[in-house]
């Protein structure tokens, strides 16, 4: 009887636990996809980037080339990134062709990764210590800064990268190696993280996963870079070497970096945007992370950023941090173990503590990041006022099946019915013009709407619709709406 009790009590407390996770997992993409469909009730979302991948991921879905008017005419997204996992979401334009699609995919594949974060944990602490580390992964502030900014490929590699440090972690090599074919088809950059997971996995034998990973890595980044997306781009050349200080291309990069450590380290923490970055991803977490092998997977991904020309890639702003974070939430679980941190009560609950402190007071304080839960606490999230009716109005005013040129704030709310494409952007035809005058540029890099206004008004276009800051001008070549202006 004894026995049977023990096996019982067993039973239900693993019962509990994936009830526990399972209810957080749940409960994270209600709140994160709630939250993603109000900012593109609310008109946040832009063309740059979810109309750009809900156009891609539209034609996907109608079986035609990922094409996308909004970085161009016939503009192939496969010259930007190489992302094809993005297909995936395709089949859920069958049932609602909407941007907002992407977005709950966003929020399903975060959601994704918390069991993984948890079971990783799990065989290093006590469950309630798992569950704390689970929670705090999904809500810090690069979790956050991510579902606040639209979507992007790299949340495919959220759950996938976190499987394959956890197949790592455990030596299962065919996991591993299927995660690491998966994410090179997040993004050409992976390929990187695939070397680093291989060396790792060159440290017990057998040694022939590790060198498939590395193989595969630096085959699968030079192949798609030197070959698959100059094939694509209308220029034909990878548009995203921006490592100026490093040199002109990646055998170069390598050597300045082997012959001038000083200068090296000296790029990783200036400006000082960048250290400051640093210190929001490992002072979270304790430090910890610098103890664990595991961190070495983030270092390419964190050079990428650092010794990258375009400074927004040095912020705690937009997608980019989620990757890095995952890794060194991992790293700081191993690292904590290898340190004692959880065998030690007073430890184990001073960490556990820090992990819950340090969330709730990035939300609390204004200007820091943790975006997310401060809208929603604050109720700015469901905002409501004369400039979001004017968008709205605007938006309604345009006829279905026309080719548009939008201000970017507005392109998500009229790609599911339109050619939609930003103004500045070469477009064979435009029909109408959407503008809105309060607004510096009508894009990243693109002219201010004065300009636009006057260059449409020169060009024969006439007003047709003003509210507020909103106005709509109509091509004097219009003649109604066109096959040849469908989405």
């Amino acid at each position: 009887m004894t026995v049977l009790a023990t096996a019982t009590r067993s039973v239900r407390a693993r019962v509990g636990a994936h009830w526990q996770v399972a209810l957080m997992t749940g409960l994270l993409f209600v709140v994160y996809g709630g939250y993603g469909l109000t900012r593109q009730a609310t008109y946040l979302t832009a063309g740059y980037d979810l109309g750009i991948f809900d156009q891609a991921v539209r034609n996907y879905a109608r079986f035609r080339a990922p094409e996308v008017p909004l970085k161009g005419t016939h503009y192939n997204i496969l010259a930007d990134h190489f992302h094809p996992i993005i297909a995936l979401a395709a089949p859920f334009y069958w049932i609602w062709d909407s941007p907002s699609v992407l977005l709950l995919v966003q929020m399903a594949l975060i959601a994704a990764s918390v069991p993984v974060v948890y079971a990783f944990a799990l065989r290093r602490m006590p469950r309630a210590g798992a569950l704390v580390v689970a929670g705090a992964y999904a809500v810090s502030w690069a979790i956050q800064a991510m579902v606040d900014f639209d979507f992007h490929e790299v949340a495919w590699g959220v759950p996938i990268l976190a499987v394959a440090v956890d197949a790592l972690d455990r030596r299962d090599d065919r996991t591993l190696l299927i995660a690491a074919g998966l994410l090179l088809g997040v993004r050409e950059d992976m390929g990187a993280v695939l070397v680093m997971m291989g060396l790792l996995r060159l440290a017990w034998r057998p040694r022939r996963t590790g060198y498939l990973l590395i193989g595969g890595g630096l085959a699968g980044y030079l192949l798609v870079t030197a070959l698959v997306i100059p094939a694509f781009a209308p220029n034909g050349q990878f548009a995203y070497w921006t490592f100026d200080a490093l040199g002109p291309d990646l055998p170069h990069a390598l050597w300045t970096i082997v012959a001038h450590p000083v200068h090296t380290a000296q790029l990783l923490v200036t400006p000082s945007i960048k250290a400051e970055t640093l210190a929001y991803f490992f002072v979270p977490l304790a430090l910890l992370p610098l103890r664990s092998r595991y961190s070495l997977i983030a270092l390419p991904l964190l050079a990428e950023r650092f010794f990258n020309s375009r400074d927004h890639l040095w912020t705690t702003h937009f997608h980019y941090n989620a990757l890095p974070w995952l890794v060194l939430v991992l790293a700081m679980v191993d690292g904590g173990a290898r340190l004692g941190v959880w065998r030690r009560i007073w430890l184990y609950r001073a960490m556990l503590a820090w992990l819950v402190i340090v969330p709730v007071y990035l939300t609390s304080v204004a200007n820091i990041t943790a975006p997310v839960l401060r809208r929603m606490l604050l109720g700015s999230a469901w905002r409501m006022d004369d400039h979001l009716r004017a968008q709205q109005a605007a938006v309604r005013f345009v006829p279905h099946d026309v080719c548009v040129s939008v201000d970017d704030r507005l392109a998500t709310q009229l790609t599911t019915t339109n050619r939609v494409t930003l103004p500045g952007i070469p477009t064979p035809r435009t029909d109408f013009v959407v503008l809105d005058m309060g607004q510096k540029e009508v894009g990243y890099l693109l002219p201010t709407p004065q300009q636009v206004l006057a260059d449409s008004r020169a060009a024969g276009f006439v007003q047709v619709f003003s509210q507020g800051n909103l106005l709509v001008l109509r091509s004097p070549d219009y003649t109604g709406p066109s096959a040849q202006c469908r989405p």
